[in-house]
């Protein structure tokens, strides 16, 4: 998040003020006003015709060397959805389909600020995994046999994409 010091738009120093119940930065001159909206995230819960779960472990921060699930950020231009499957795509080499929503979360991180994360279920439709310089490694495990998860999030993410399976199955 671009922190700002003066108005984009006319270069006056800016001021906070309190707006809308939030303490904001605003422009004294021109009145613009500095909204610190979230960044848009996509994450693949990624499954496998045997429904083992893609499992990566990443070489960039955050999480550097941590196993957790396929994503990034959401392009301008893209849907979710859209963003979702580019990422599994660029890291990964896989093609998917989307099946479900897995949920919507917000997170603050010190590397990024405010984020918007959306987890959707995916199911692969090929399977030539080919892993970019994103990811030291990657690869299906059955979800007894996954590597250990330590970011919070992702954790949470597996939890409720099993819940929502089980519940499924008793439909």
């Amino acid at each position: 998040m671009h922190v700002y010091t003066y108005c984009p738009v006319c270069g006056s120093p800016l001021t906070t003020a309190e707006i809308e119940n939030r303490t904001r930065k605003r422009c004294p001159s021109c009145q613009w006003i500095h909204y610190e909206n979230p960044l848009p995230v996509a994450i693949a819960y990624t499954v496998n015709d045997h429904n083992e779960l893609l499992v990566v472990r990443r070489a960039h921060q955050p999480g550097y060397n941590e196993w957790a699930l396929p994503g990034g950020f959401i392009e301008a231009g893209e849907t979710p959805e859209e963003g979702c499957l580019r990422e599994l795509l660029e890291e990964t080499s896989l093609t998917g389909t989307i099946d479900n929503l897995v949920g919507a979360y917000h997170r603050h991180t010190d590397l990024y600020g405010s984020l918007l994360v959306i987890a959707y279920k995916v199911v692969i439709t090929s399977n030539t995994l080919r892993i970019n310089h994103e990811l030291f490694e990657a690869d299906f495990y059955p979800l007894e046999e996954i590597p250990t998860i330590n970011i919070p999030l992702h954790k949470q993410i597996i939890q409720e994409a099993q819940s929502h399976e089980h519940l499924r199955s008793l439909r």
